[in-house]
């Protein structure tokens, strides 16, 4: 999940923490590759604390790398709790097919069947959308409900609660056909939860502990951090490398909530790769399975899993204001990967489908990094307010030796230098140019974006 797009001197690297067919003091098989795609990235200050699981065959392997924050210097570990994010949906899928095969609910069950007042006043809604739906992002459903206005920005969907969702369902208009794949939809999948919630007549934490975490030992996996964990959890960073806020759910459980650690999620994927012959055994094939094929860029879906174009990795990312996580399983490979990160950065994205492929033997080359140095004098004469248009502004601001920049309305995000005048952005594909005279400060800048070259004077 995601509601704003969305400093290590030196790397502190754990000891090895091995099981099963590695030796305590043996070398991972991969383990130097790995550490070749992830250390560059945390020396230059771009990922805070990143621990790393991979289960390979009937070895598991874990290690870290950086900070817990600027001012404690532990490293995190196996048992170091994360937001997952957007994770959360493999749960909440899962959870849909344990209901499935408990006999609950079955995955053409429509919403109205459960919501009698969205069957009375969009009784058209009600009929049409089924739970497979909500699960495989083609309900039609927004990505976010019309109603949803954050009293504060730093917790987004605390507030939001299953009255508000309910409210924006009795009077909602799909936005695509149910049943085709219509975009991602935080709002389909807490509203799933909050629907098998009132079925189970429990709170989504309650059904998650008694039909998933529970069974699987999974101790730190919760919506909620208890007070005697919370030494445990890695405070958030935003992608700038700036201190964060937790967040916290209400409606929205189902779609974002979970906080886990890297033991936790190795048990999860080797639930994924070999089954129990229990009940959450059945449920966590039913969600394995291919449940809405691949239409033009959509990924083929399983329940709340996407299936990436080889048709056999599992994966889902997950993004909340200061952590970032991506989960990655290969059942050909007998293998999964899960990184979890606290900064809010898609290069943890990036981490995780190297680590995979380097599983699956290909070569992966490490990311280019800026070494270009700008100096301070430099940096300042590029600092100001530069005008697209008069309600589009870029806020160029400089901070020790890093330069960010706030578009209007939007989050400061870092740009890295290729020259003095040249800059590059890495959460999205854009590119800056300064016109910087020999001397005084910037007089414009060229945002280049979508193939387009647009310029924007500096304000007086």
């Amino acid at each position: 999940m995601s509601y704003r797009i969305p400093i290590c001197f030196c790397v502190f690297i754990t000891n090895l923490l091995l099981t099963s067919a590695i030796g305590a003091e043996e070398l991972y098989r991969f383990e130097k590759r790995i550490n070749e795609l992830i250390e560059p990235l945390v020396d230059a200050k771009l990922l805070r604390g990143v621990a790393v699981g991979v289960v390979d065959g009937d070895s598991m392997w874990t290690r870290s790398y950086g900070t817990l924050s600027a001012n404690d210097s532990q490293v995190p570990n196996e048992n170091t709790i994360f937001e997952i994010g957007s994770v959360s949906k493999v749960f909440t899928g899962i959870l849909l097919a344990s209901s499935v095969n408990s006999g609950e609910v079955t995955l053409d069950d429509s919403i109205g069947s459960i919501l009698e007042s969205v069957a009375e006043k969009n009784p058209d809604v009600a009929s049409s959308i089924w739970l497979r739906h909500l699960s495989t992002h083609s309900s039609g459903l927004p990505r976010l409900p019309g109603n949803w206005n954050p009293a504060n920005e730093h917790f987004p969907y605390v507030d939001y609660d299953r009255k508000k969702m309910i409210e924006f369902l009795e009077t909602a208009k799909p936005e695509k056909t149910p049943g085709e794949p219509s975009g991602y939809s935080n709002y389909a999948v807490g509203l799933l939860g909050e629907l098998l919630s009132i079925k189970a007549g429990k709170t989504y934490q309650q059904i998650l502990k008694e039909r998933i975490t529970e069974p699987l030992e999974m101790r730190s996996t919760s919506t909620h951090v208890i007070d005697t964990d919370r030494t445990r959890l890695a405070p958030p960073h935003q992608s700038n490398g700036e201190p964060d806020h937790e967040w916290e759910f209400d409606a929205f459980a189902g779609a974002g909530a979970i906080r886990s650690s890297v033991h936790d999620m190795q048990r999860f994927i080797q639930a994924h790769l070999n089954p129990r012959k229990d009940d959450l055994g059945k449920a966590i094939e039913l969600a394995w399975e291919q449940h809405l094929p691949p239409k033009g860029d959509s990924f083929a879906m399983g329940l709340g899993w996407h299936i990436a174009r080889d048709g056999s990795t599992r994966w889902h990312n997950g993004q909340t204001g200061g952590y970032h996580s991506m989960l990655m399983i290969n059942r050909p490979l007998n293998a999964g990967v899960v990184v979890l990160c606290n900064t809010a950065s898609s290069d943890v994205d990036w981490i995780g489908e190297s680590i995979i492929q380097v599983l699956a033997g290909i070569e992966v080359k490490p990311q280019e990094i800026s070494n270009v140095k700008v100096s301070q004098e430099v940096l300042a004469r590029l600092e100001g307010e530069y005008e697209l248009t008069p309600e589009f502004v870029l806020t160029v601001t400089a901070k020790s030796d890093q330069l960010f920049v706030q578009a209007t309305k939007q989050p400061s995000l870092r740009v890295y230098p290729n020259s003095e005048t040249k800059w590059f952005y890495r959460e999205v594909d854009a590119k800056l140019t300064f016109e910087l005279p020999e001397t005084g400060a910037a007089t414009a800048l060229t945002l280049h974006q979508n193939g387009r070259d647009m310029k924007a004077q500096k304000r007086k």
